[in-house]
């Protein structure tokens, strides 16, 4: 029986129950909530993030397939202590994440909040606003990360006539450059920063108040990592001080971010809410997903997109 956590349409349960060989599906959407855990404990493949203390309940359970690329929740689960795998969906949300990187990009550039902001006042700015405006063509851009996000990102900025350099988090991944000496080195020159980066030891505070005062006044820093990348205090610091060009945030170290945290009002700061991944195809792309692995799953094959939960990523 698959227990699947995720809220499907008619049309993507029928897709999801024509391609799985007739394998019992559980909808956790149909099931009352005093009833989901004993349901889940008599399943033996679960699409969808459930609770991490439910994975470690199961007897049953001989594969669990995460709807996410992330699985922070899990990393206080071990290997060890596990007798079935966990597969994400890594390299499923990179182009919508990319995507959503570049809009806020072009959006501060090009002074579309101004633009947006202006035509609900009914303020014409005309020629004032020309002299702001930048462009991204020919930017220098430092982009963080090299896996399946970044690659998506380099790639599209490189259509700008971008200049991108890559930090890798892992030797051996075909990056530019590995140190956050060499990082801090090339940061004053930036006119763009995207960190897509997974939470590590490492990465946690990567960017502190010391990191962030290389940037420069008019460089754009964009988050579709981790919310723990960035302090967020500081953040504010640079930004209210106008020393930073602007910030785009997927991500944010509170989630949801209450209604009285200071970064609803932070200057030049975009808010994508968690939410660049998202598409209207989002749930047939991880049923597809899914389904690779099924197949494999019952062929005996070893699954593809299996989590180390040691390493993080």
């Amino acid at each position: 029986m698959i227990y699947v956590k995720l809220p499907l349409n008619l049309t993507e349960v029928a897709y999801l129950r024509t391609r799985s060989a007739g394998e019992e599906l559980c909808l956790e959407q149909d099931i009352p909530d005093s009833e989901r855990r004993a349901a889940f404990l008599a399943a033996e493949i679960v699409l969808g993030n459930v609770p991490p203390d439910w994975l470690t309940a199961s007897d049953q359970l001989r594969w669990a397939q995460l709807s996410s690329a992330g699985f922070r929740p899990y990393s206080t689960l071990s290997d060890r202590d596990l007798n079935f795998a966990i597969t994400n969906c890594a390299g499923v949300f990179g182009i919508p994440v990319a995507e959503t990187a570049l809009a806020g990009i072009l959006a501060l550039v090009r002074g579309i909040p101004t633009f947006v902001r202006d035509k609900g006042e009914r303020h014409w700015r005309g020629d004032l606003i020309r002299p702001e405006l930048g462009k991204l063509s020919g930017s220098q851009v430092i982009l963080l990360g090299h896996g399946d996000i970044g690659g998506s990102v380099r790639r599209m900025l490189q259509g700008f006539g971008c200049m991108v350099s890559t930090m890798g988090h892992r030797r051996g991944s075909g990056a530019d450059f590995y140190t956050v000496e060499e990082l801090d080195n090339r940061l004053p020159a930036a006119d763009v920063v995207v960190a897509a980066l997974p939470e590590t030891e490492q990465t946690v505070g990567l960017f502190g108040p010391d990191r962030l005062a290389l940037l420069a006044p008019h460089c754009i820093l964009v988050n579709v990592g981790r919310g723990s990348l960035i302090d967020e205090a500081a953040l504010l610091e640079q930004l209210r001080a106008g020393k930073l060009g602007g910030a785009v945030l997927d991500v944010t170290g509170h989630e949801p971010l209450p209604e009285d945290d200071p970064l609803w009002t932070a200057p030049r700061t975009l808010l994508t809410q968690h939410s660049a991944g998202g598409a209207r195809d989002e749930h047939r792309l991880i049923i597809d997903r899914f389904l690779h692995n099924f197949r494999r799953f019952r062929s005996g094959e070893p699954l593809e997109y299996v989590v180390d939960l040691g390493r993080g990523y």
